[in-house]
């Protein structure tokens, strides 16, 4: 373990080194950069998919799930080492990542508090959906996920929670609706009423909230839906 561990720590040390070569401290704090044109993915990903064919992620303490979280989030807009871009059930592109090494790798990232893991969280919380059924402690981690500040994480949490089926979802959609002022927030929690939910009365209640709401992505979505459920 060891080795891993010193792996890990090089690994994440040559991509912050790589940053630091490229990019200004401002865009890095801003994380105003691009990931994916990191030029040593594979050697990364070669070290990971290496970890999931010997089962060793269960292994990890928690500051070496930290760097591999570390390099999750870098890897959003690949989507090789969490699978989220892709159609199917599994977790990864790149191997098969055990269910409870996700949800433990899901617990410590919610324990992390920095920026630069927005882009973990908004892929754990999205690939929940292949995890089912919604147990007490995916609900909990879930939960964690929504009341993070970043926005994209908040609206994915929301939407996984209504799809596995969470009791208080149309609680949370009210609170969402009424305290998160974005478009994209607001057009999701009209995607859990119409596409999950399917609560005619309620879609139709908050279709007249979004009415005099700003933004043209919502205002196309409301078209959208008034058009396929024949509203006027």
């Amino acid at each position: 373990m060891k080795d891993i561990k010193l792996k890990l720590q090089d690994l994440v040390f040559n991509f912050r080194k790589w940053l630091s070569e490229n990019y200004t401290q401002q865009n890095i704090q801003a994380l105003l950069f691009d990931d994916a044109g990191y030029p040593y993915w594979d050697e990364i990903e070669d070290f990971y998919s290496d970890l999931l064919e010997k089962d060793l992620i269960k292994n990890l303490d928690e500051a070496d799930k930290e760097n591999l979280l570390y390099l999750m989030a870098r890897n959003w807009d690949c989507g090789r080492m969490l699978a989220w871009l892709s159609t199917g059930e599994q977790l990864s592109n790149l191997g098969h990542l055990e269910k409870n090494d996700f949800i433990n790798l899901s617990k410590t990232l919610s324990k992390i508090h920095k920026d630069e893991y927005d882009d973990a969280k908004s892929q754990f919380a999205s690939l929940f959906k292949r995890i089912g059924p919604l147990t007490y402690e995916i609900e909990e981690i879930l939960l964690m996920f929504y009341n993070e500040k970043n926005e994209y994480t908040k609206r994915l949490a929301l939407i996984t929670l209504g799809s596995l089926g969470y009791s208080d979802i149309k609680k949370l959609i009210k609170i969402s609706w009424e305290t998160v002022n974005d478009e994209h927030h607001k057009m999701g929690c009209l995607y859990i009423i119409y596409e999950t939910l399917k609560d005619e009365e309620l879609l139709k209640h908050y279709l007249y909230l979004a009415q005099n709401e700003p933004g043209e992505y919502l205002k196309n979505y409301i078209s959208e839906i008034s058009k396929q459920k024949n509203y006027s």
